[in-house]
């Protein structure tokens, strides 16, 4: 933004029409030419003009500033927790004096990302609201930027339909922006992909991911590698190509012991152990979620994952010690990491394990499958509203039973797009 711009930006800003700027100073058109950029005002004229404004006098150079900027946008695409901080500390006081409104813009969006990074998923939302208040005005490139790390922010809520539209936008603002980071193209054909396999559009995950892995092999980023190639894996094990998913497993598993990842070492054990679930290869499942948690000691989100794929298989195998100790160290993690949607799951078990009665039912009605109705996961609601189908069906309460059921498929279909 050139000086007379930045005149402009800061008597705006102050709600100053241009005669109150210019009274005893310079004539309204003389003014007007310099804000227009008609023309280069001396050095005493933006002195006096800075005075009134009651700002410092005003430098064309915010060079340093967007060097600045680039950095921390960088850091932010690696997610570098500890340097995206660091930089954030640089350029968080220097705010408060920028008149350029590409620079604020450019804040304000990376504002968006880093609050993602530190897990804050509310702070966005007024950055976003400033943005989206001068959206007409954003260069293609900022537009790419803003829709990628608001599609980014939709998918970290599990808004999966609201980060596909934006992601969709910034695939479209990345071409028009003529935008040439290889590294930005795969982090956001990595986004589209996560997107994609929760909304379980396989094939559109599948293109995504393949494209984002040929990008990250060509810059031999390994981590993300892995993590793309697990993704696949989930993908073909979706759609029933197992042979497809065993080979994606074991590149990730092979690259995450290369590199030490030992986060991507319990999770390509965790889904081992569910394509063997799914096989009934139950003491098998056993066996890769056993490994899996040995990597898993600081990851207790995962963690609880794991320990309920071990209580499944035990009641699976009707082995109920088993089960109702694993149950014992689910409930308390669960407890302990506030974890609603996990501790309900270990409670349901635990009355499985223990005794399926009327107040099994009740907690099922009142507080379980309302909770994962409200909260949107169709996958639990489906899940458990056949297993108290089921029950009902047992104990020969058959319109119960019927009605349970109906609410199980109609779940399922919802997963499946009917």
């Amino acid at each position: 933004m050139t000086i007379g711009s930045k005149i402009r930006y800061h008597r705006m800003k102050k709600n100053l029409t241009q005669e109150e700027l210019a009274t005893g100073i310079l004539s309204v058109s003389y003014l007007s030419k310099i804000e227009n950029n008609q023309t280069t005002a001396s050095t005493e004229v933006i002195e006096l003009l800075c005075s009134r404004l009651g700002i410092s006098l005003i430098q064309n150079d915010d060079e340093t500033l967007k060097k600045t900027f680039s950095e921390w946008n960088r850091a932010l695409l690696k997610n570098d927790c500890k340097e995206a901080i660091r930089l954030y500390e640089v350029v968080s006081p220097q705010i408060i004096d920028i008149d350029d409104v590409t620079l604020l813009n450019s804040y304000h969006i990376l504002m968006i990302r880093y609050h993602i990074l530190l897990k804050d998923y509310e702070s966005p939302r007024d950055f976003i609201r400033a943005i989206e208040k001068g959206y007409k005005n954003l260069s293609d490139k900022l537009r790419f930027y803003f829709h990628k790390f608001v599609g980014n922010l939709h998918y970290a809520r599990g808004s999966y339909e609201e980060s596909n539209q934006h992601l969709k936008d910034a695939e479209h603002y990345f071409v028009l922006g003529s935008i040439l980071d290889t590294e930005e193209k795969a982090d956001l054909f990595y986004l589209k992909a996560l997107t994609f396999v929760q909304l379980r559009k396989h094939a559109l995950a599948i293109h995504y991911s393949e494209e984002s892995l040929s990008l990250y092999q060509s810059l031999y980023h390994n981590k993300r590698c892995a993590e793309i190639h697990l993704l696949l894996g989930v993908c073909y094990r979706r759609i029933q190509n197992i042979s497809e998913a065993i080979i994606h497993y074991e590149w990730a598993n092979e690259i995450s012991k290369n590199i030490e990842y030992v986060v991507m070492r319990g999770k390509v054990e965790q889904n081992l152990g569910y394509l063997k679930s799914m096989e009934n290869r139950t003491e098998e499942a056993i066996a890769h979620y056993l490994k899996s948690l040995q990597f898993k000691h600081n990851d207790h989100d995962s963690k609880l994952t794991t320990i309920l794929a071990l209580v499944k298989e035990y009641y699976k195998l009707k082995r109920m010690d088993e089960a109702a100790s694993w149950l014992q160290e689910g409930i308390f993690l669960s407890k302990q990491q506030k974890n609603i949607e996990k501790y309900y799951e270990f409670r349901i078990y635990g009355y499985a394990v223990e005794k399926l009665d009327e107040e099994f039912e009740c907690f099922m009605k009142d507080e379980a499958l309302p909770y994962f109705e409200n909260t949107g996961n169709p996958h639990l609601l489906a899940q458990y509203s056949k297993f108290l189908g089921n029950y009902y069906q047992e104990i020969r309460k058959y319109k119960y039973a019927a009605h349970y059921l109906t609410k199980a498929n109609v779940a399922y279909e919802k997963i499946i797009g009917l």
